[in-house]
């Protein structure tokens, strides 16, 4: 009978406790291989020591989001792209979730870099198509449509969801028929079997490796999981969900992404980052130290007269560098034949909102280099002796999109 006691008394302390935090209700859909729905149950995890989760799962968004205007629920996990497409009108955002890996992957035996000569690859996205091409002008790379007309397969896409798609993929490079494909992050997470995938990043991790090997600047507004909620939610009450990081990169990437024309939106890539200063400086000690880009760290880096035990320059930070972390800002462009491409980098302060000007700049930087990319050069009439005829000849624009 004691025994009994203890226990009812220790069940009815973690009734109590379940009781002391707040309930909440978290509307959820089947996994739509983008990465929100594990994003998802792992927050909840992570936080039910300050919450009472309840997760309910819902068959479409459509019908999710429908359910929320009604009244049930407290909040609802959705990627920022069906926030941007949907209808949520009544509804608002109320907290960013960590931001996932934007990068995309690419499934082949081998990095990009060592596939064979004219290597057949499938990508849906123009713009990783062009950053490829632009690394390797030799490789072929299609659709999957156009790649199942061409070999007259026996595939109607039309009537095919993302899992057989995966399957076919990987049935298409298992038969020799392409070399690889590329996919998103979430639904490399979706493929059953064990295959090797090579990350289409920046090479962050990796100084050297920045002149070495191209960069793939990721599509815009990829990785953002968002909560949403109805209109008078009390937003402070999950304020320890909400990533602050997160929040600030979405705000500045989508207003650079909303000020590009529709054109431009398919082609470019971008992405906003928030960085500790100390990393940015640790980059730059190893670019300078490696010979490589030896201006790009002068404003936040000075020589030392003393040298390292290995006879290395020291670098100290400049007195006159603002303290607190970063926003790097990356903006990248491709000419339709990947000849010819325009990157842009913008490093600011968060103290004081200073990015807030800079992120303005950063937009009016862009439409004013990419007019004048496109501009066609007259004839020069004006002779320089010791040029080829050719250079005073009129001449089109550089960037042809």
């Amino acid at each position: 009978m004691v025994y009994a006691h203890k226990l009812f008394g220790i069940l009815r302390a973690e009734v109590l406790a379940m009781e002391d935090k707040p309930r909440l209700e978290v509307l959820t859909t089947p996994s739509n291989y983008d990465g929100v729905r594990l994003q998802t149950e792992n927050a909840i995890v992570k936080n039910r020591d300050s919450f009472n989760f309840k997760m309910s799962e819902f068959p479409h968004m459509e019908v999710a989001i429908e359910t929320l205007k009604k009244g049930t629920g407290d909040l609802l996990a959705m990627s920022i792209n069906q926030w941007k497409s949907m209808d949520v009108e009544g509804l608002k955002i109320c907290a960013f979730l960590a931001r996932r890996e934007p990068t995309w992957v690419l499934v082949a035996d081998d990095k990009p870099e060592y596939l064979p000569f004219g290597a057949k690859i499938i990508c849906e996205k123009e713009l990783i198509k062009r950053q490829l091409l632009r690394m390797r002008e030799d490789l072929t790379i299609n659709r999957l449509d156009e790649s199942v007309e061409a070999k007259s397969l026996n595939y109607d896409l039309n009537e095919i969801g993302v899992e057989e798609e995966l399957e076919m993929l990987e049935q298409l490079r298992n038969e020799k028929l392409i070399d690889g494909y590329v996919i998103s992050r979430g639904k490399f997470s979706q493929i059953k079997s064990r295959v090797r995938r090579h990350t289409l990043g920046m090479q962050r991790e990796k100084p050297s490796q920045e002149f070495e090997r191209s960069k793939f600047i990721s599509p815009p507004l990829e990785g953002f999981t968002v909560l949403v909620s109805r209109e008078g939610f009390p937003i402070t009450m999950i304020s320890d969900l909400n990533d602050i990081a997160a929040q600030t990169c979405y705000h500045i990437e989508n207003a650079i992404y909303e000020s590009l024309s529709d054109e431009l939106r398919q082609i470019s890539g971008l992405f906003v980052e928030q960085k500790k200063l100390s990393t940015i400086l640790k980059q730059y000690v190893k670019l300078i130290d490696e010979s490589y880009a030896l201006k790009i760290g002068e404003n936040y880096l000075i020589p030392s007269a003393k040298k390292g035990r290995d006879s290395r320059t020291k670098w100290s930070p400049s007195k006159d560098v603002i303290p607190g972390p970063r926003i790097c800002i990356y903006f990248e462009v491709l000419s339709e034949n990947s000849d010819v491409s325009l990157e842009m980098v913008r490093i600011e302060p968060i103290s004081e909102s200073k990015f807030e000007r800079g992120k303005n700049v950063f937009i009016q930087e862009i439409k004013f280099l990419v007019d004048l990319l496109q501009q066609d050069h007259d004839e020069l009439k004006r002779v320089i002796s010791g040029l080829p005829e050719e250079y005073n000849s009129a001449k089109p624009g550089l960037l042809k999109l």
